[in-house]
């Protein structure tokens, strides 16, 4: 029964998820461009406050709209970053196999897949176009998180063995 609820968990999580970046992908381009433009303004501003610089209100806004595009992909790589999390999680408890690749491979597939249709979608959406470059960037976004996954996994296992090794 317990399984029953994990998987439904991660289920549940995957397909949260999905909606959320649907309804990233359904805004206007005027829409979405004001919040990352917002962001990468407060960004700026907080680090030149850290940073102890007298940054005055048009240089912000320069700088802001230099790295407004490297934020708005490194958002797309976040977010499919959790996907590929998710959906590892999602299919490790749904399938079972001993060839534990296949788990990494079919979260990298699916999120590519996911990708593709979110692309096609923001070809409805006013402003929006569907590039294969963001498909692109979504897929390496996904790969870079399964890939910290994947080594993350793996000092966790080393350390636990040499954790039952001194215990013994």
């Amino acid at each position: 029964m317990r399984k029953i609820w994990i998987r439904l968990g991660w289920g549940g999580m995957l397909a949260t998820w999905m909606v959320v970046i649907f309804l990233f992908s359904h805004q206007p381009a005027s829409e979405s461009s004001k919040i990352s433009g917002t962001f990468s303004f407060r960004l700026i501003e907080q680090a030149g406050e850290f940073l102890g610089l007298d940054m005055a209100e048009n240089d912000i806004e320069k700088m802001a709209e230099r790295i407004d595009y490297p934020v708005r992909k490194a958002a797309h790589m976040t977010e499919y970053a959790i996907l590929g999390l998710l959906s590892f999680g999602f299919f490790f408890y749904w399938w079972q196999t001993e060839k534990k690749y296949i788990y990494y491979l079919s979260a990298w597939l699916f999120c590519i897949c996911y990708a593709a249709t979110d692309e096609c979608h923001q070809l409805f959406v006013q402003g929006r176009a569907g590039k294969i470059s963001d498909v692109c960037i979504d897929a390496a976004g996904a790969a870079i998180g399964l890939l910290l996954l994947f080594v993350f996994r793996k000092i966790l296992r080393s350390h636990c063995e040499k954790r039952k090794y001194l215990i013994q």
